[in-house]
């Protein structure tokens, strides 16, 4: 009997030693796979911000590149220096920082304006080296987006209440192309069309219901193409930051004005801080590439002068209300927006506050090419056309926009003659 007892004591102390040799062991796994998920952890987080990094440069470059990695590869080395920031630095250690731009994987592989990440380190064994010796694969990946997103509304009224925050009237045509409508306004005639003027657009979106009326024998051309009810849309525009005035090369010290040139002479003005503002009666005025900022006075056109500007943008930061953008002359006006930069697209820029009127306005029988934004986030925008076939630019941003005139005119909305939206992005 006594040895019986010891045979089974024996085996229950046998069984008993197993069990806590296996007990260990998966407690040692579960303590080194712990520091497992936190090393995945570490490495998911180098790999978005390598991504993001990399994602960052290719906006940057957007503008020459169009989402391509060929200057000098500065999405690949931002991403790799992110990485090494991190603590992930490829061939050290065991660890491996792929990057691929485009993607070679998953759903955005060869799409340019995206960034591929993947990371690869080890994991040492601290408790579980009783299974075995070899390192633990850690992997992580990460593939971002980075590029420049166009603002595909070719008119945005952003007034939220009141009736015509869009008045199209007189007798004139206005086209838009390429583009939607968007009217905030929830006034049940948040579109009116007076007299006999007429807009027409594939779409027109308003917040209002029905939104639009005709009072005067206007029309908003194929009533399909309105959709009332719409959700409002907010200002695509407002993180937009406005010119450092500090950082331009003062031009004027007060108003500089413009009445003539003698014959064949050009006005030659160049970017940078004109105090008291520009105004322009007579002669041939030509604006040299850049940032025009007018400290109070306006910016304004009239009589017979002539105005010609690429690659320019024009900011008012207005002192009243009388310090107005105005272009009404009676000479021929081509203006562009710059093609690349901060403000690529943007033509008008009127201090995002102020409420001084914006008017824009084409003459019978002379020249009219503008192309860009006329952005005015607090003012009335005014565009009458009086030629035919005339360009006055690609795109209206304001509070309420009035429209007039006797002629035809379009609208033109392109995505390279426009701002877009920074859309730098983790998409996996």
């Amino acid at each position: 009997m006594t040895l019986h007892r010891r045979e089974r004591a024996g085996n229950v102390s046998v069984v008993f030693a197993l069990c806590l040799v296996m007990i260990t062991g998966f407690v040692a796994l579960s303590l080194d796979g712990g520091l497992v998920l936190d090393s995945r952890r570490q490495a998911q987080s180098a790999a978005d911000a390598a991504a993001l990094a990399a994602a960052d440069e290719l906006y940057k470059t957007w503008w020459s590149n169009k989402g391509k990695d060929t200057t000098g590869h500065s999405a690949v080395n931002a991403a790799k220096a992110t990485a090494t920031a991190c603590g992930y630095t490829n061939g050290v250690n065991g660890c491996t920082v792929e990057v691929y731009v485009p993607p070679v994987t998953g759903p955005f592989a060869g799409v340019d304006g995206h960034a591929e990440v993947i990371i690869t380190a080890t994991q040492n064994r601290d408790f579980s080296k009783i299974w075995s010796s070899d390192s633990i694969k850690v992997g992580a990946r990460a593939v971002s987006r980075g590029r420049r997103s166009a603002i595909k509304w070719a008119i945005m009224c952003l007034d939220p209440t009141s009736k015509g925050a869009l008045n199209a009237g007189g007798n004139g045509s206005v086209l838009v192309q390429n583009a939607p409508v968007q009217v905030n306004s929830a006034n049940s005639e948040a579109m009116v069309a007076n007299g006999n003027g007429s807009l027409t657009a594939t779409e027109l979106d308003v917040v209002g219901s029905p939104g639009w009326s005709a009072p005067g024998g206007g029309n908003f051309g194929d009533l399909s193409t309105i959709h009332s009810g719409s959700p409002p849309l907010p200002d695509p525009l407002a993180g937009l930051p406005a010119p450092d005035p500090s950082t331009l090369t003062l031009q004027a010290s007060k108003k500089t004005q413009i009445s003539g040139g003698g014959s064949g002479k050009k006005n030659t003005l160049n970017p940078g801080l004109y105090i008291g503002g520009i105004s322009i009666t007579g002669g041939d005025v030509v604006l040299n590439p850049g940032i025009y900022y007018m400290q109070g006075g306006g910016f304004s056109l009239g009589g017979q002068g002539t105005l010609t500007g690429n690659g320019v943008m024009i900011y008012n930061a207005p002192s009243s209300n009388s310090d107005k953008i105005d272009l009404s002359g009676q000479g021929a006006v081509t203006l562009s927006a710059p093609t690349s930069g901060t403000y690529q697209g943007v033509l008008f820029f009127e201090e995002r506050t102020s409420s001084a009127p914006v008017n824009i306005s084409g003459s019978s029988g002379v020249a009219m090419n503008i192309t860009g934004t006329f952005y005015a986030a607090s003012a009335t925008l005014n565009v009458t056309g009086n030629g035919l076939q005339q360009t006055l630019g690609s795109q209206y941003i304001s509070y309420d926009l009035v429209l007039g005139g006797n002629g035809t005119y379009y609208c033109d909305w392109n995505p390279d003659k426009t701002p877009g939206k920074r859309e730098i992005l983790l998409v996996e």
